[in-house]
């Protein structure tokens, strides 16, 4: 995509990769039947990428504020009775928090998403969507920008076909750049930008007219990866999307190849991970009504956020995600409330879990990602790398039978590992030292560095104990990059108030050089009688730096961010603070070490911990405080 960054980055030389001969069709991909396809059955046909719509440009027909209507039938090479289409939706220029839904024209948009975006992020997901009358809507949930390319078509077919049939195969690994030994020949270090040529894999026939494969794009500078056949030129497309937030992502694309291979084009520098999950036949294969595809409206088959069952840490999960008579579904997976960094992977049911990601997740923000899944007879598993509800929406599925199966348990057990939390406070918190109640932080590797009179940037001012301590960043500047997992901030009540947006700007910023995943902001208490020593805070500006910090939280320039409302819980519990209505009490230091314990555990969904106790959740883990 042209202007996903606004720099080319010099391209490397075009690099051959040989590839390994591949393990057979997938079962029941052979199969010729004699009886009628189901309705709707249809085959494909590839298109080099070509652009439908850029809003940036007002391409498209706009039915009203948030919706396109995107004719498809008789562009870009595009048949006119075609059933399906096989989208990438880019997201750009975001003025809020939102998500795009692709669905048939002119019917009912249903209650799915099919990529998520948020302000000043640039975000692509692959699509195959039913297509009504020859034309597509794309619904925006909030204003944005959004780019839609045409990468392939789906036509009816009346009966068993030769050509346009999906071949499934067991994920083969066609590339790895981070791992130069894993190629065949030339042994060479492969990240960067450029071209990266693949052959036509061992095994595909010279006349596929597309293969199937993932694609993760690793630890990458911001820009975008083009996917087309080997020869032609590079088109005005992109299938993927990095940036400075997000530097790996993974989706699934329906890429056409020739008898020379497939390219995909680095538009920055990083690396790339492509594994084959198919490919569709030629017009030399046999005629069978296995592998086409049948198109439906979007539907959800999976939110676990209902059903309280998200994946935990290196958890695995098996579900039905479509009948018996569907050989492959075609999801899209969307990772919500992450509890850190990691990847989900898709497999049929019963198998070894495939190497590669299904889709990477870094915040707590949604991320999407289209995927292609084998279906069995047990269903479809899910494995997790990181603890993230998941939301999973069906858009089609391929037929030739759900393979014969039985699936392991689930084996999703909540995550009990400690985590390393820094807490820096100001006198507010410090009473929980003060006041005898470190013990009552519970359930991490506490790291509680709690002095009177901090602040956040600046010189601090002189506190009870004799000594003017650290600013929070100064001490963040003690701290060794990577040793943090979660940062608990409890300044600010000594602080400028005409400071206070830079001062939170500085701190995090400093988190994110520290690599430290999450920050958890405590509100201020706002109806007290405090004033700074210097004068220069008091429940004015108390208010007004919670209002900042709200206006943080909602803008998602920090989705590493989560705000835990002391001002809130405290509230009906004046005992807790002295005279000042900010300082701890004996009983108001245990309550506030409990409540940061109890908010982290719920965080992490993990069990309360056990000296502490409390509510828990439908699905068994912390409760949050409230």
């Amino acid at each position: 995509m042209s202007r996903c960054v606004n720099r080319w980055i010099p391209a490397l030389a075009a690099l051959a990769i040989t590839t390994t001969a591949l393990a057979a069709p997938a079962s029941g991909d052979t199969h010729v039947a004699a009886a009628g396809v189901p309705s709707g059955a249809s085959a494909y046909t590839p298109n080099v990428p070509c652009r439908l719509l850029d809003t940036r440009e007002e391409s498209g027909v706009r039915l009203d504020a948030q919706t396109y209507r995107i004719t498809i039938g008789d562009r870009c090479g595009a048949p006119s009775d075609l059933s399906a289409a096989v989208l990438t939706i880019t997201a750009t220029e975001a003025s809020g928090a939102g998500h795009v839904t692709a669905y048939p024209a002119a019917t009912a948009r249903p209650s799915v998403s099919t990529l998520n975006y948020a302000p000043g992020r640039t975000v692509a997901n692959t699509a195959i969507v039913a297509v009504h009358d020859g034309a597509v809507d794309v619904y925006l949930h909030t204003p944005t920008d959004v780019v839609v390319d045409l990468d392939g078509t789906f036509r009816p077919v009346g009966g068993p076909v030769a050509a346009g049939r999906l071949i499934t195969v067991e994920p083969t690994r066609l590339a790895d750049t981070r791992r130069p030994d894993s190629f065949v020949g030339e042994q060479v270090k492969v990240r960067g930008s450029g071209d990266l040529v693949l052959p036509l894999p061992a095994g595909v026939p010279s006349d596929a007219t597309g293969v199937a494969i993932s694609v993760v794009s690793v630890d990458s500078d911001p820009g975008h990866v083009t996917v087309h056949p080997a020869g032609t030129p590079r088109p005005n497309a992109s299938v993927l999307t990095t940036d400075p937030l997000d530097r790996t992502r993974a989706t699934t694309v329906l890429a056409p190849v020739d008898e020379d291979g497939i390219v995909l084009n680095r538009f920055s520098v990083g690396d790339l991970v492509v594994d084959l999950w198919g490919w569709f036949t030629g017009p030399s294969a046999a005629v069978s009504d296995a592998g086409l595809f049948v198109p439906e409206t979007p539907t959800r088959v999976w939110d676990s956020r209902v059903s309280a069952d998200p994946l935990h840490h290196d958890g695995r999960l098996t579900r039905t995600v479509g009948p018996d008579d569907v050989a492959v579904v075609a999801l899209n997976l969307t990772s919500v409330e992450s509890t850190d960094a990691g990847h989900i992977t898709v497999g049929a049911a019963g198998s070894p879990r495939p190497t590669t990601s299904s889709l990477n997740f870094r915040w707590s923000e949604p991320v999407a990602a289209a995927t292609l899944a084998r279906n069995t007879t047990a269903g479809v598993t899910f494995w997790a790398h990181g603890g993230t509800h998941v939301i999973v929406d069906r858009f089609g599925w391929f037929t030739g039978g759900a393979a014969a199966a039985t699936a392991a348990p689930d084996a999703n057990p909540m995550p009990t590992t400690d985590r390393r939390v820094l807490v820096v406070s100001d006198s507010s918190f410090a009473g929980i030292r003060w006041n005898g109640a470190l013990s009552s932080l519970q359930g991490a590797q506490f790291d509680a560095r709690l002095e009177s009179c901090r602040r956040l940037i600046g010189v601090s001012c002189r506190g009870r104990e004799g000594y003017s301590p650290r600013t929070a960043l100064a001490e963040l500047q003690t701290v060794t990059p990577g040793t943090v997992d979660v940062l608990v901030m409890a300044t600010g009540y000594n602080d400028f108030a005409s400071r206070f947006p830079e001062a939170f700007e500085a701190v995090m910023n400093e988190a994110r050089r520290l690599a430290v995943p999450r920050v958890v902001w405590i509100t201020y208490r706002e109806p007290v009688g405090y004033h700074s020593p210097s004068g220069a805070s008091n429940a004015a500006t108390f208010a007004a730096n919670n209002r900042i910090l709200r206006l943080q939280l909602a803008s998602a320039r920090w989705p590493e961010l989560s705000l835990l409302d002391w001002n809130a819980y405290s509230a009906a519990h004046p005992e807790w603070a002295t005279y000042d209505g900010v300082h701890l009490t004996v009983a108001g230091a245990r309550a506030a070490a409990e409540f940061i314990s109890r908010a982290l555990a719920a965080m992490d969904r993990r069990p309360c911990p056990a000296a502490i106790g409390g509510p828990v959740t439908a699905g068994g883990w912390c409760a949050p405080p409230i």
